[in-house]
């Protein structure tokens, strides 16, 4: 299996996830915004990630990581059982819409748009709609994980969200910021980051 990576990017999910079931695989770092990449993604809008196995692409986190977990076999990190199946992707699906979509453009315009283009009205916006999604998420204190008693693609793709979010200075509050810290001590967090770090 080969990785199309970038640094500090979505990628890391899919590594992360790799690394958690414990699967051998190699990356290939793409340049996005180099004029002459050393290495192209093959999405369509040569984004990362992108998976290559067995002579397939697959495109898209979420589809990839869920792929690696059925492929693997892994009822804990993605289980088959239908409720806590459903439990996962119910928290999947709310961390890319609710949660991601008002960090991913508070995030962009913040520090990733050139300053020509960044928005206070859309950092206004967007810092008001993800706090207010943050506010609204229960997490108590007995809870270790979001989906369940065990550790799943839930918590990577959760967690990494939040991880946008911290860096945004939203409201993460204690119990969150604490469940981000017990995600990121994971041996399999520390080797995919650092995987997904490499430019080469």
């Amino acid at each position: 299996m080969n990785v199309y990576t970038f640094p500090k990017s979505r990628s890391l999910r899919v590594l992360w996830t790799l690394e958690e079931l414990k699967l051998d695989y190699t990356t290939s770092p793409v340049a996005l915004f180099s004029t002459e990449p050393a290495a192209s993604s093959p999405h369509p809008l040569h984004k990362v990630p992108v998976l290559e196995d067995e002579g397939s692409l697959i495109f898209e986190t979420a589809a990839i990581c869920q792929y690696l977990g059925e492929k693997k076999g892994n009822r804990e990190l993605y289980p088959t059982d239908a409720l806590q199946k459903a439990k996962v992707n119910e928290w999947l699906s709310f961390s890319l819409t609710d949660l991601e979509s008002p960090v991913w453009y508070l995030l962009k315009h913040k520090f990733l748009l050139p300053e020509a283009l960044r928005s206070p009205a859309v950092i206004e916006t967007t810092f008001r709609d993800a706090s207010k999604t943050l506010d609204a998420i229960r997490f108590s204190a007995e809870q270790e994980w979001i989906a369940g008693e065990h550790f799943t693609l839930a918590d990577i793709f959760f967690s990494h969200t939040l991880m946008w979010a911290q860096l945004c200075a939203l409201p993460v509050n204690d119990k969150l910021t604490r469940y981000v810290a017990r995600c990121q001590r994971r041996e399999a967090f520390s080797k995919a980051l650092e995987r997904n770090n490499r430019t080469a």
